[in-house]
């Protein structure tokens, strides 16, 4: 196909491939680096990229069943750095056996399709796929059922088995304003967890019912797996009698305040609520909206709790135990919030599942290397060793109305300002795997440091803020640390916001006959 292509070309052929803007004058190949420089009506185009996906369903095409293979890809397959890179549908018409996931090809001859203002790649059957790349991912049979938390790490087809845990109605309101969709959202579980899906047919199954998924796609929204159901995706009815029951699912797969991340939904957890607020404000469109919010806890961390709805709760009786379901996780300062929609969805508990906790002192023990893989989180402490003190610690000016650090005097939101004075330590820790940054604000530096704002400021006064630093460096380099926060984690890697900080004295000689003894050097 590539050689006909290539002298249909050079001699002007009528009968052109697929990819010609008019009969007789074939397109001329478009080669392109990265998706975005492509446009609706591009043909015979030249890209290389990476699959991501590869699916493949039964569909008509002119009177006839064909396999139609469809997925995604990526571009920039080989680019190295913070190269931004991005994912399209893409559609195979021409059965390729090159494409499978984790492969990156050279694609010559493709189109752009458009529908609903989205674009996507059409691989024609005339297309020629190169492969430049084979892949390292294993081949996975999507009809083969597997666990839920082994098709939480896929992006794709899966076949699954597992119990209905919840279940309701739910409407979409389309971007371009022409309407809602209704839709079904809920939990499946089995014994290795559970799994929120979103089905975009209607979904007949009750509650504990027992379900064989088939076609199901894994899609990811704020690194959270869902299970999307359409019109391929095949629900029945299985039957295993050793399968685990409703009661024991739901035990087994409750949330834990550790465990929340940003983004998920349908959480089930028991808490204890132990502050509730009421806060009147006005938004966007003028309407007065009312916001319930407040601090919870359990035996592995703390967060906030904020409710669109009135809930049966006296602030006068706390600390209360309230069972939740059907939340979902939302950031609030980098720490996860679970929100409410209705008072339905919590349950206030007679018998306490443990004894009150002490807010107070309630601060959870966690490894570093734990808390830098994990999900962020508040009232933590951990240890590490100091491997950098940031040029930009000291004696720093705000903006009154942002609070942003100004420079030279301005603030890049509003202009020329005067700052307001403030004091910040900035660090990274390193336990020998992982690395955070670390900020301490002014009440926290000051009393780490041992020193005054006033006397901060007249020391970098009198001998420059560079010695400062390397007076902080030379004091700090190397030793270990213990602080107590909260951690943000994102796609960035990890930040620790302290709320209390202290070196641990360490005897040299015997952390290096430790490490000699661990790695096993004379």
């Amino acid at each position: 196909r590539s050689v006909m292509r290539r002298f249909q070309t050079q001699l002007n052929i009528t009968s052109a491939p697929s990819g010609s803007t008019e009969r007789g004058h074939p397109a001329p190949m478009k080669k392109v680096q990265g998706l975005s420089e492509l446009k609706a009506d591009d043909r015979n185009i030249e890209i290389e990229v990476e699959v991501i996906s590869h699916n493949t369903r039964t569909q008509q095409v002119r009177g006839e069943e064909r396999d139609i293979a469809f997925g995604m890809l990526e571009d920039n397959p080989n680019a190295q750095g913070e190269t931004t890179r991005q994912r399209w549908s893409y559609k195979d018409w021409g059965g390729n056996t090159n494409l499978v996931p984790g492969v990156i090809v050279r694609i010559e001859g493709a189109s752009v399709n458009e529908y609903n203002g989205q674009l996507s790649l059409n691989i024609n059957q005339s297309s020629r796929v190169v492969v430049l790349k084979e892949s390292g991912r294993p081949v996975i049979d999507s009809s083969e059922p597997m666990s839920l938390i082994e098709a939480g790490k896929n992006e794709g087809e899966v076949t699954v088995i597992g119990r209905v845990l919840s279940l309701r109605e739910d409407v979409i309101h389309r971007k371009d304003g022409s309407g809602t969709i209704d839709v079904f959202r809920g939990r499946v579980g089995d014994e290795s967890g559970a799994m929120s899906f979103l089905s975009w047919e209607p979904f007949t199954h009750e509650v504990g019912t027992l379900v064989r998924i088939e076609r199901a796609q894994v899609k990811r929204y704020r690194d959270n797996p869902e299970l999307n159901f359409g019109r391929y995706t095949n629900v029945e009815v299985f039957h295993d009698s050793g399968f685990s029951d409703l009661e024991s699912l739901k035990a087994s797969t409750q949330a834990s305040i550790s465990s929340l991340r940003d983004g998920a939904g349908d959480v089930n957890l028991v808490v204890e609520l132990f502050e509730w607020t009421e806060r009147h404000f006005t938004d966007k469109e003028g309407m007065d909206r009312t916001i319930w919010s407040g601090e919870i806890l359990d035996p592995t961390g703390r967060c906030r709790m904020s409710s669109w709805s009135e809930l049966p709760i006296d602030s006068t009786k706390l600390p209360i135990f309230l069972k939740i379901e059907g939340g979902k996780v939302r950031s609030w300062q980098g720490i996860p919030d679970i929100t409410i929609d209705s008072t339905d969805q919590i349950e206030i508990l007679d018998s306490p599942p443990w004894q009150p906790i002490d807010p107070s002192s309630h601060i959870i023990e966690v490894e570093f290397n734990e808390l830098a893989t994990g999900t962020s989180r508040a009232g933590v402490r951990t240890e590490a060793t100091i491997v950098s003190v940031r040029d930009d610690s000291g004696v720093i000016f705000r903006c009154p109305d942002c609070r942003k650090v100004t420079r030279d005097g301005a603030c890049i939101d509003h202009g020329e300002v005067e700052g307001n004075k403030d004091l910040r330590i900035r660090m990274v820790l390193d336990d020998g795997i992982s690395t955070a940054s670390l900020i301490m604000n002014m009440a926290v530096s000051e009393k780490f440091l041992d020193n005054s704002l006033e006397k901060i400021e007249a020391n970098i006064a009198d001998n420059g803020k560079n010695a400062f630093v390397s007076s902080m460096r030379e004091n700090l380099l190397g030793r270990r640390m213990r602080v107590e926060g909260r951690s943000i984690v994102d796609e960035q890697g990890i930040m620790f916001i302290a709320e209390k900080a202290e070196t641990i004295d360490c005897d040299a000689v015997l952390a290096a006959t430790e490490v000699r003894t661990k790695w096993g050097v004379a």
